[in-house]
């Protein structure tokens, strides 16, 4: 989960890394309370979950109160880097002498996290990485222990840094991998770590990306993690305890199995098909989850007149038929819509035969293989017109 740029800067401020003087505001009159707290010339920074903001328009200067206010009215409700702008942050603007990066991820190749540090700042580490690798340093950390002194210091230096930036750099750095560890992170990152002219050391910018898995040791942000899902129908698959990813074309895909809903996604952009999103309901498959699935996708197509067709994969090899055809039943008579659905079921013959006699009347037309179910999807979602259609 990742979390806002306010959120990141919270718990570094928490770990003792600085940071700049800044409010959250949702509307123009905020923006220019938040401004006059201030006292100074001030950034607007739009609170997104995507990076470049700075180049998609997301991040602009305010000289004046009136002027945060009129520039924060005008970014509410607008797209950044295809996400909806709903907040911003009103910050500071930083007499800035210096920019770094600082960063700590985990290395999955060998399996440790790994410390990263760079002497330029403010731009993408990938885009400097290509240009002058030499200009970033890094060293893979041991899980068992804790970030030393020495360490930082050592890896500090390797930019060039010296005397009391490379000591307050290096503080930085230890206390950004407490922060890695405390919160079972993914990746914390600086994207500038700013030295101002006076010579403090402040965190610009904060990145900060939990591990889903370590969620349940953080209730504080698990209860948050549905609002950080920007995309409405992928908010829904949490919701309905499915795996959700929307596209842009006009099939709807679905299967048993993340694996199996890869390998159909590749078979119908193969065979020439756009699939309208992915959903994956899990291997060990139940009635409820079944109908979830289905019915999200039902909700999907209503409100999406792209999507033409709703594709199904489901293998019975574990899964039982009447949990298959219930589900589907249900998921219909709950979310009825004028849209064919093609299910595909492997497996052994005689539970393929069962699924298709429950499924007898419910209108769903049953595909024997993959190749005859993602041409039949494909022919579907290329006639100008579903209407009159019945599977």
């Amino acid at each position: 989960m990742r979390l806002y740029e306010y959120e990141g800067k919270a718990i570094f401020q928490k770990y003792g890394i600085g940071i700049p003087r800044g409010i959250l505001v949702r509307s123009g009159r905020e923006a220019q309370r938040a401004a006059i707290e201030i006292g100074k010339e001030v950034v607007i920074k739009s609170q997104i979950l995507a990076g470049g903001r700075g180049k998609a328009g997301g991040i602009k200067k305010a000289e004046t109160p009136e002027n945060a206010a009129k520039i924060v009215q005008e970014m509410l409700g607008t797209e950044v880097a295809g996400y909806k702008v709903n907040s911003l942050l009103v910050e500071e603007k930083l007499d800035i002498a210096n920019e770094l990066y600082m960063g700590i991820t985990v290395d999955d190749k060998n399996g440790a996290p790994i410390a990263m540090i760079c002497a330029e700042g403010g731009v993408e580490i990938e885009e400097v990485a290509k240009r002058r690798p030499g200009r970033i340093a890094s060293n893979h950390i041991n899980p068992l222990y804790d970030m030393r002194s020495y360490e930082a210091i050592n890896l500090v230096r390797q930019i060039g840094l010296t005397g009391e930036t490379l000591l307050s750099a290096s503080k930085i750095l230890t206390r950004l991998y407490n922060v890695f560890t405390a919160y079972d992170a993914r990746i914390v990152e600086i994207n500038p770590l700013v030295t101002t002219s006076e010579g403090a050391m402040i965190a610009a910018d904060a990145r900060c990306e939990i591990d889903d898995n370590a969620l349940f040791r953080h209730p504080e942000w698990q209860d948050l993690r549905i609002q950080h899902i920007d995309n409405l129908w992928e908010r829904e698959g949490v919701k309905a305890g499915v795996n959700y990813v929307d596209l842009d074309g006009d099939i709807a895909l679905m299967a048993n199995s993340a694996g199996v809903a890869m390998s159909l996604l590749d078979i119908v952009n193969d065979e020439g098909g756009h699939p309208a999103c992915f959903l994956d309901t899990g291997g060990a498959l139940s009635k409820e989850r079944m109908k979830n699935g289905i019915a999200l996708l039902l909700r999907k197509t209503k409100a999406d007149p792209h999507v033409k067709v709703i594709l199904v994969y489901t293998s019975l090899v574990f899964s039982l038929p009447d949990t298959v055809a219930g589900g589907i039943i249900e998921a219909i008579k709950a979310e009825p819509a004028d849209i064919p659905i093609i299910l595909i079921s492997g497996g052994e013959e005689k539970r393929r035969k069962q699924v298709q006699e429950l499924l007898k009347y419910s209108r769903v037309k049953i595909c024997p293989g993959v190749e005859k179910g993602v041409r039949e999807a494909i022919g579907i979602a290329r006639q100008k017109s579903r209407h009159g259609y019945i599977c």
